[in-house]
């Protein structure tokens, strides 16, 4: 077995085997030298950002109330379905107060035949033209001039003076009873009024037994149509609702806000207007917002303020409530070195490259900043625009190491040969 092993080998019995591609004596190579592959420090713009997470939010949510005690007629929506503005949600049983409207109603007829009032004259209303303050009016003109003419003749001496002090306290008391004419027809304006707002009482009862979707005041964009979606129901048809109990929680759900909190020291980066890119778990492609608000103070307990990002959601993807995160856009930095990320060596605790310089390979530490599937940014190493830095055999290297750059395409060739002989 072994001879045939040994003839197999060195090809007696077989195809020879394929070897390692011989490297060219030309090439230039010196003893002791490390064969390297490098690459060109390039300069690229980085879009600098601030990552942060948070929680999604609608841009508006509403609770709707029973505003009026009543046992629900019917109900129109239910969760899941998507409302307007003058939607009618639910009916509660108005036939109470449409009863308490015909009684007020009446009350209010009563009061306003007293002072001989019909819906068409009460808004021209004078007191003076009432009957009985038209009355009170007359007898006290007709005792006025009875007076003066009894004044004259006590002035002649044809009459005593007591007769002019008789007719003196009976002018007053006629005063007396025209000022009490004028205070009860204005008692009795005023009582019709309180009975035309117990009125309006009612028939606005009467109004709230339905529950219908809200007018908003402040929509995501102008121009917008105002829309909300139901996200939570209480009660069933034939079930009595108190005053004051929640039945509807609707959410303006097509424009979200995400509000994060973001460190401090990014306040004079972080300003409105500016682009965030936003992802969450239920997807693989990011949703683009922009800063609407920025709280002006610093949580300090956390040393943080609040961002409140807008993103638009016209298809309904995003949901209320998610966690969310956010790279905030701030600024872009024109010519940021970058190098491969196979250029990269880490060890105890130390990040570093390789550049070879003159047939030498010099050692650079780095911190490793903004990073793509390709490349990397380097920080705190000042070099140069397309210098060469090592992508491959940087594993044994060491500063001042003598170097011989092979080329990538010869080292792929040799690879191929081999693999080509293995198979």
């Amino acid at each position: 077995m072994g001879a045939g092993w040994a003839l197999s080998y060195g090809g007696y019995l077989g195809a020879k085997r394929e070897s390692l591609p011989a490297e060219d004596p030309k090439a230039g190579r010196a003893s002791g030298e490390i064969p390297v592959t490098v690459a060109s420090l390039q300069m690229r713009p980085i879009q600098r950002t601030v990552t942060c997470v948070g929680t999604l939010h609608a841009f508006e949510q509403v609770t709707l109330s029973a505003k009026v005690e009543g046992r629900v007629l019917k109900i129109l929506h239910d969760v899941g379905d998507r409302v307007k503005p003058g939607d009618l949600l639910l009916q509660i049983d108005p036939t109470d107060f449409k009863l308490s409207e015909r009684q007020a109603q009446s009350a209010l007829d009563v009061e306003m035949a007293k002072l001989g009032l019909t819906p068409a004259t009460i808004s021209s209303f004078d007191i003076a033209q009432l009957p009985s303050v038209i009355e009170a009016s007359a007898k006290m003109e007709r005792m006025s001039e009875r007076m003066n003419r009894v004044k004259t003749l006590v002035e002649r001496g044809a009459m005593s003076r007591d007769e002019l002090s008789n007719l003196t306290s009976d002018f007053r008391s006629l005063q007396a009873e025209h000022h009490n004419q004028v205070l009860l027809a204005k008692s009795g304006l005023a009582t019709i009024q309180m009975k035309q707002e117990a009125l309006a009482i009612t028939r606005q009862q009467i109004k709230d037994t339905q529950i219908v979707v809200p007018l908003p005041t402040m929509v995501p964009d102008e121009g917008q149509e105002a829309a909300y979606a139901v996200t939570g129901r209480t009660g069933a048809e034939g079930s009595l609702l108190r005053a004051g109990t929640d039945v509807f929680k609707l959410v303006m759900d097509r424009t979200l806000k995400l509000k994060v909190p973001v460190p401090d020291r990014f306040v004079a980066e972080v300003q409105v207007g500016e682009k965030a890119k936003v992802s969450t778990a239920a997807y693989d492609c990011t949703f683009e917002g922009t800063i609407t608000r920025i709280n002006p103070s610093v949580d300090p307990s956390t040393r943080t303020f609040e961002v409140e990002i807008q993103l638009p959601n016209t298809n309904g993807a995003l949901k209320s409530g998610s966690f969310a995160k956010a790279a905030i856009e701030t600024r872009n930095d024109p010519s940021i070195p970058t190098v491969p990320l196979e250029s990269i060596v880490r060890f105890a605790g130390i990040t570093k490259i390789f550049v070879v310089e003159d047939g030498h390979a010099r050692e650079v530490k780095v911190s490793t900043g903004v990073a793509s599937d390709q490349w990397v940014e380097i920080d705190g190493a000042r070099l140069p625009a397309g210098a060469q830095v090592v992508t491959s055999g940087q594993t044994v290297l060491a500063d001042g190491a003598a170097v011989f750059i092979r080329s990538p395409e010869a080292s792929v060739k040799g690879l191929q040969q081999v693999g080509a002989g293995l198979r």
